[in-house]
């Protein structure tokens, strides 16, 4: 069975890390199905067109975690459950990241402000209670957030 031990022994500490982050990144499959896809990109004329930079750079790093590997050792189903095994526990560290959602902040009490997510795009945030040259451009920003005895008092200064 292959373990990271014997991969640092084998492999320079970049080798290393460059086969763990890819291993982490692509699914693992034989060689054989990495070879015919090859010879398949190969043999067809306009492959940039049909398979697109991105199919050309997942065979060719694919490969190299399989030359990486040949390189610790010849036995192909061992490698191959080492690679699951690295994809496996990468994938679980990236769900438990993406469960560890920062705690929403507070602003001034009456709105949540989210900073730059966007669940909450379309709520106001007020300024503080003690600043009333900020409340005044408030309200001339959001006349309808003006309390109703304000507005009745303005309603009627205008009329007269």
């Amino acid at each position: 069975m292959v373990s990271r031990k014997s991969i640092e022994e084998k492999l320079s500490r970049k080798e290393v890390r460059e086969l763990i982050k890819l291993c982490g990144t692509y699914f693992p499959f034989p060689l054989n199905i990495l070879l015919e896809q090859e010879k398949l990109v190969r043999n067809t004329k306009t492959n940039r067109r049909r398979f697109g930079e991105d199919y050309l750079k997942k065979i060719k790093e694919c490969r190299r975690i399989h030359d990486l590997f040949l390189k610790v050792t010849a036995n192909e189903e061992e490698y191959l459950a080492h690679w699951h095994i690295i994809k496996s526990t990468q994938s679980e560290k990236g769900i438990g990241y993406k469960h560890n959602a920062k705690p929403e902040r507070k602003d001034n009490k009456t709105s949540i402000n989210y900073g730059n997510r966007t669940g909450y795009a379309r709520d106001v945030r007020y300024p503080a209670k003690t600043r009333k040259t900020a409340w005044k451009r408030f309200y001339r920003l959001f006349p309808s957030l003006k309390p109703k005895e304000e507005i009745n008092e303005t309603l009627t200064e205008k009329v007269k």
